[in-house]
């Protein structure tokens, strides 16, 4: 279960970051990514753990945006991106969910709390080390019921962070905008500074609960500083 839920996707970006990308880290201009083109994902990498999530461009003249529909699957994609995110500390995008997966209460039924771990939207920064046990990273989830603003562990991995940044279904089906400061969110979530980010990532996943889930994606930015400062 473990290696399924970002486990070896982790140990593939240490690997990446081991390694050395001067691509990678020569620009430290924002990063946007529009979604506008069919071929706007071929930048971006998949790990599969459980599945194949469909993840596919709906590119239109006066709408364009990333769709992740799982049917009892899980997979991620992932963007190798280095920067320090205590000079440019902003991420943003906007992401719409139009249906949460199936989960019963915690600890209760045939998944327990594991099945909790099953989220419609989520978008993970990754601060990757030399040494595995030293990534860490963010993960940002809708959650449909635990409140905004929580903070905990993954079921997982304690090096894996959870933040409840939208809660519930009054916004289902709508557009919502997020704006987060990376490294003042890992200092609440860890309780020290970071290192440097090496990658970002997207996921909706249904694999715990067998249930369906989809959520729409778009205008995301990265790597900046906050202009209304």
């Amino acid at each position: 279960m473990f290696e399924k839920k970002w486990f070896s996707l982790l140990i593939l970006i240490t690997l990446i970051f081991a390694a050395g990308n001067p691509s990678v880290l020569a620009a430290q201009s924002p990063k946007k990514f529009p979604f506008k083109e069919k071929d706007a994902l071929d930048e971006w990498q998949e790990k599969v753990f459980r599945g194949r999530v469909l993840y596919s461009v709906k590119a239109h003249e006066d709408d364009s945006y990333l769709v992740a529909y799982s049917d009892n699957t899980a997979s991620g994609i992932f963007y190798q991106i280095r920067f320090d995110p205590k000079q440019l500390p902003m991420i943003s995008w906007k992401w719409k969910v139009l249906e949460f997966p199936k989960k019963g209460k915690p600890g209760v039924g045939k998944g327990g709390w594991i099945e909790q771990d099953d989220y419609a939207a989520r978008l993970y920064v990754i601060f990757p080390k030399l040494s595995f046990n030293l990534t860490k990273s963010l993960e940002y989830v809708w959650d449909k019921s635990l409140p905004v603003g929580t903070i905990k562990e993954s079921p997982y991995s304690k090096n894996i962070k959870i933040i409840v940044i939208e809660s519930g279904s009054r916004n289902i089906n709508k557009w919502v905008q997020e704006k987060r400061n990376i490294y003042e969110d890992y200092v609440s979530a860890f309780g020290r500074k970071p290192g440097k980010v090496g990658a970002i990532a997207i996921m909706t996943d249904t694999d715990n609960t067998s249930s369906t889930a989809e959520a729409h994606y778009d205008e995301l930015k990265v790597r900046y500083k906050d202009e209304s400062e």
